[in-house]
Parts: C-alpha cells; structure tokens; sequence
C-alpha cells in the first residue's frame, strides 16, 4: 500500500524571535523540519511539505531530502494545510500526517502507527501530566480543542499528539467539507477525527515536544545530543558525558573513539582518535592513534595516527598533521602539511608551508607567507632546525638539515646542511641605566 506523508510547515513561528523560518532552526546540524522528514522518510514515505512563509528558504534546506512541495495560500488552519496538499495526494493509500516543529518524532513510533491503523483514521495520542494547551482525546467524540472543552473534558489528560494516518479517499472526500471556526475562520483538521477514529494513546509524551521559542527549541536539542549520543556509544565510542557533547549528524564516529567533556564535532568530521575536552572540531579527521588535547580548535584539519595537537592549538583547513608530528599550545597551522615525526611545540603560526620529517620549530617562528596580495609557499626539509622567534619570509625554503639561528629574519633560501643567522649586533653603553631612568623621571615631572 502507498504510503505518503503530508508535513505542515507553513507558519511564521513568531515566537522564536528570529528572521529564520521556524522550522529551519538547526538542531545538530539538520534543520528541525528534516529531523520529521528524515523519520518519515526512515519509513519509506513519498513526503509533501506544505509551505507559505519564508518558502523559498525551506525548500531550499530540503534539497537533500528529495520531497514535493505544497503551497498554503494564506495560512487558516492545519485543515486548510493539508488541503493545499491534495492535488500531490494518491487517490488511494494511507497519508501521514504531523507538524514540521516536533523533531523528535522517531520512525519508530511512526511505523507503529501504520502497523496498528485500522479503518478510516487513526491517532497517536499521550498521557500529559498537564494538558493545558491540548486537544483532548473525549471518548465517543473524537478530539476536542483546548478552547472548546467543557470543564469535565478538561480533566482528560489523554489528548492529541498531531500524528495521524488517514486513509487518503476519506481524506480527499471530507477535507472539502470542512467548516471555518471563528473568529479566525480556520479550518481546522481535527475535526476529521470522529468518533469512531482509532486511538492510539501511549505514545512516548517527549516524542511530540513541539518548538515554538528558543526554550524549547534548546529542550530539543539537549533531548537529540542524547539520543544521538546513545547511538554512538552503544556502537563503541567512549563518551566522557552523553550530556555535554555535541555530535551532528552528519558526524561519523568509528569504534574506539573518544570524545571528553564539552567536545564540539560538526560537518563531515570522521573521529577514530581520542579528543580532549573543549575541543571544536569541524570537517575533520582524527585517525586512530591521534590525540586532540583540551581546548583546540580544528576545521578542515587531518590529524594521523600517532600525532598530537594542543592544547589550545588550532588547525585551520588543509592542515595535515602526520604521524608522530606535534603541534603545541598557540599554534595555529593552516594549510600546511606536518609531516612524520616534526614538532612545533608552542606558540608558533605555519601557514602555506610543508615542514619535512623530523623538523624542529622552535617557539614563536612565523612563516610569513601573505605579501598584501598574494599567498607565498614555505619549504622546510627533513631534519632542520628553526630557531625561536624565527620569521620565515615567503616564498622560501630551508634545506634538508639545515639549522636556523633563534630570532632570524630570513628572505632567501637556506641549503642543506647550512647553519643562517640573521641578527644586529647587540648595543652595550655601560653604566647608563640609572641615569636614563632619572631622565625619565624628570620628563614625566613636567
């Protein structure tokens, strides 16, 4: 049987105080709208998003999800929604329905109500321990609306989660019929679900947690970061915390990884290794074998087997750190190949440059490789030496072995096996420091 879903997510969400459509908040790397998607997707349903504001945003962040599209004209209610999804509907079938701003629906809960759906219409229902705000599930009635209920229907704490499956010639034929409530005149598709609809009513209640502030959207979220996080952990990755890390979605993480408190992992990052609290890592590759200590920073970075960055260094795209190479506290690196077995321990920026194997980079060395115009190269070959406080002019190179003296500035090339020094000769004037501290004194006197 043909299965199709129908997502609403047409409305502003005003209270999310944001010029971003309310559905395209991101929650993990996917926006919350491709969170339902996605689980309806899991499923095996053709999705129909039902769009009005800020349409052109949302079909656009659902590109890589492949769905059809449905305009809502001038938005009156969730009837009036689906409506303007009938001409993508199959004339026969079962047709989900659910809202675009409840990311936590899985596809597990979805499946069991196509598994159970018997008749006509069927609900997902829960128990809230406070109902205020819910369309209460009335026995014999159907669904009655928070605003409608009488005061003993009030105290019905079963009420409606906004999944339901319908069959699609029952809802071709009874949208049409629909009647506008005031004073809004809305149309509201409740009121497809009579009495005789089947009920479903112990579904998990934190499932249908609905975003419509920032609160709740950061509730959501810290929900995901769990289940996300189980997942991960349940397939081999130790986690310091299943709280406090963040995993998107589009992360891979491989068995034997480890992530400490307050790791950050985001885009296309691949983690085999072990990273250190308070890193951020985005686009990157950690192997296995490779250690990220606390608070480094690494965006399109590749770090091998063996190698260790930080703490509190930070990798900028194309930095390629290889095995056994470390890079230390304040150094930043950028498009940059550290190859086997060198070292920049401290406090050291290596940009545009490829440092050979063995390679020593002594604290405070600089390439300096941007002229006001364009980027320039820095070579340094296998087993040299960089002195500290070393400024390496771009383009250049330094040979094979070569030793650097500290606090060089360097604008030509250095052969293999040759020692450079580039200093002034020191100034000594003897016996002056108290007087010229008196000068001193005497002008600030003035």
């Amino acid at each position: 049987m043909p299965l199709t879903a129908v997502v609403l997510a047409a409305g502003l969400g005003t209270r999310m105080r944001s010029p971003l459509a309310k559905v395209l908040h991101p929650l993990l790397g996917r926006p919350m709208v491709g969170w339902i998607v996605q689980a309806l997707q899991d499923v095996g349903a053709d999705v129909v998003v039902v769009v009005h504001h800020h349409e052109e945003q949302v079909r656009a962040a659902l590109s890589p999800w492949k769905v059809r599209f449905a305009r809502q004209e001038s938005p009156r209610g969730t009837g009036d929604a689906v409506s303007a999804a009938l001409a993508e509907l199959p004339a026969s079938g079962a047709v989900v329905v659910t809202a675009g701003d409840t990311p936590l629906l899985t596809a597990r809960s979805i499946q069991r109500l196509i598994e159970a759906h018997r008749g006509e219409c069927s609900v997902a229902a829960f128990e809230a321990p406070d109902p205020t705000g819910y369309g209460r599930m009335v026995p014999g009635v159907g669904i009655v609306e928070d605003a409608a209920c009488s005061p003993e229907q009030r105290r019905i704490r079963i009420v409606n989660s906004g999944l339901y499956l319908f069959d699609a010639t029952y809802l071709k034929a009874q949208l049409p019929r629909l009647q506008p409530h005031p004073p809004k005149d809305e149309l509201w598709l409740t009121d497809l679900v009579g009495p005789n609809a089947q009920v479903l009513a112990d579904f998990p209640p934190d499932e249908f947690l609905g975003v419509n502030d920032r609160a709740q959207l950061a509730e959501a979220r810290g929900i995901l970061r769990r289940r996300v996080n189980r997942v991960w952990a349940a397939s081999g990755v130790d986690f310091a915390d299943l709280d406090s890390v963040m995993v998107d979605v589009s992360v891979t993480l491989a068995p034997g990884a480890s992530l400490a408190n307050g790791v950050v992992v985001t885009g296309k990052s691949l983690i085999a290794g072990e990273v250190g609290a308070h890193c951020v890592l985005h686009d990157t590759v950690v192997f296995a074998g490779a250690r990220i200590n606390p608070g480094s920073i690494c965006d399109g970075a590749e770090v091998h087997s063996g190698a260790i960055v930080g703490p509190l260094a930070r990798l900028r795209p194309g930095a390629d750190i290889r095995a056994g190479a470390h890079v230390g506290n304040f150094c930043e690196v950028k498009n940059t190949i550290v190859h086997e077995g060198a070292k920049a321990n401290h406090l050291s920026y290596l940009g545009d440059a490829d440092i050979g194997a063995g390679a020593n980079i002594g604290a405070g060395t600089i390439t300096c490789n941007y002229d006001g115009v364009r980027k320039h190269r820095t070579t340094i070959g296998p087993g040299a030496f960089i002195g500290s406080n070393t400024s390496l002019v771009a383009p250049i190179t330094v040979g094979d072995g070569a030793i650097v003296g500290a606090g060089s500035t360097l604008t030509q090339d250095v052969p293999a096996d040759a020692i450079a020094v580039e200093r002034s000769p020191t100034k000594l004037t003897l016996a002056s420091a108290d007087r010229l501290r008196a000068v001193y004194r005497r002008r600030g006197a003035k």
